[in-house]
């Protein structure tokens, strides 16, 4: 059985910075797809539950806080925003 390639690409290399630069949106970043994340999440233990400073969950983790950066900075750039209280 041929042994498996250590990187598949699945969006190819470098797609979704292309495509995000194509959209003009922010890329916040990439995660390298491990079985064990896989694993991991079907027993109910998203690697997330490692806490921001584990090394598998790092990336996770800094993804998520630029996306709250860039959902903070369209909030407070909103003029057009109805609130209900």
């Amino acid at each position: 059985m041929p042994a498996l390639p250590s990187e598949i690409d699945i969006f190819s290399r470098g797609g979704a910075e292309r495509t995000a630069q194509q959209f003009n949106v922010p890329f916040l970043g990439s995660i390298e797809l491990v079985l064990q994340f896989a694993r991991a999440a079907t027993c109910g233990l998203p690697v997330t539950l490692a806490g921001p400073k584990s090394p598998q969950a790092a990336e996770f983790y800094a993804i998520a806080e630029k996306l709250m950066e860039q959902a903070e900075e369209a909030a407070a750039a909103a003029t057009d925003v109805i609130e209900i209280s």
